[in-house]
């Protein structure tokens, strides 16, 4: 048994950058165990399968290296791209995950999405030695964690704090400055303890750009080029803070992947992610019983 898939390089401003996804058409026959079997064979960040489709609606599983995941951006992104790319979905639609519905459309060349979510309070209210523990979880001291707001044009220090869009609790750590993210060494264990899922780390880099870093070892990702669920985690954790906000971040930089992920948030409950994405390879891949 075949099916076919695309792969697809997400939140890039050319091929060969950004997130590649695999997409796996026609997967509503295939098992979990199959499904899984793929993705650990493409070790990608996530590969989705499609189960169903129509003009306004798809269904969809998102699979990383090691497990299932209900929800996460640049697959959401990626699948939409590439079915309204084969002419099988409309530019407006809606994308049903184990998570619920997901609003996606194209505008431009830019796919979006637009996820509702929380944000924690900073984690220095509840548990005094959480900077000092993430400190070593990264491989930094401790005068690296916390990040200035006047970056964002706004008054105050930012602390770690946990931000949902949709993919659990993301830890989103902000940083000094660029030399603080460039010398990130996660400790996974380490991590692991702190947030099952990852943390997502981020600091300023000129006006309207943040720089980010994603590791993630909970679900199989050392570390992440284009992180879509975190960056919408990220959009409501700086609503939550310094109010309604736009910005750009650049991620995948230390990886050889640069990435751009544009992100909205009105408010602290809602966001919109956005990025382009680029068709590089597709074929027929063999299903083993």
């Amino acid at each position: 048994m075949a099916t076919s898939w695309l792969q697809v390089d997400v939140f890039a401003e050319g091929p060969y950058r950004g997130n590649p996804l695999a997409v796996i058409q026609d997967a509503a026959s295939l098992t979990g165990r199959q499904m899984q079997a793929i993705a650990s064979e493409m070790n990608l960040s996530e590969t989705t399968f499609v189960m169903d489709v129509g003009r306004d609606a798809y269904e969809v599983r998102i699979f990383t290296p090691n497990s299932e995941i209900g929800f996460a951006g640049h697959p959401t992104l990626g699948t939409f791209w590439a079915l309204n790319h084969l002419g099988l979905l409309d530019d407006d639609a809606v994308q049903r995950s184990r998570v619920g519905e997901t609003r996606v459309w194209l505008d431009g060349e830019v796919a979006w999405f637009e996820r509702t979510g929380t944000s924690g309070e900073d984690l220095e209210r509840t548990e005094a030695k959480s900077s000092a523990n993430i400190a070593e979880a990264l491989g930094l001291p401790l005068a690296d964690i916390g990040l200035e707001a006047r970056e964002l044009g706004r008054n105050g220090l930012l602390r770690p704090a946990f931000s949902n869009a949709g993919l659990e609790d993301q830890l989103m750590v902000p940083l000094k400055n660029l030399d603080s993210l460039r010398a990130c060494r996660p400790v996974p264990d380490l991590l692991g303890q702190l947030a099952p899922v990852g943390l997502y780390c981020f600091t300023g880099h000129r006006a309207g750009v943040l720089r980010a870093r994603g590791f993630f070892p909970g679900v199989g990702v050392a570390e992440d080029p284009a992180t879509g669920s975190a960056a919408g985690a990220l959009g409501l954790y700086l609503a939550s803070r310094v109010g309604a906000i736009d910005f750009t971040i650049e991620q995948g930089v230390e990886m050889g992947r640069p990435s751009r992920l544009d992100v909205s948030a009105a408010s602290p409950d809602r966001v919109k992610v956005g990025g382009k994405c680029h068709l590089v390879l597709s074929g027929r891949i063999d299903v083993l019983p």
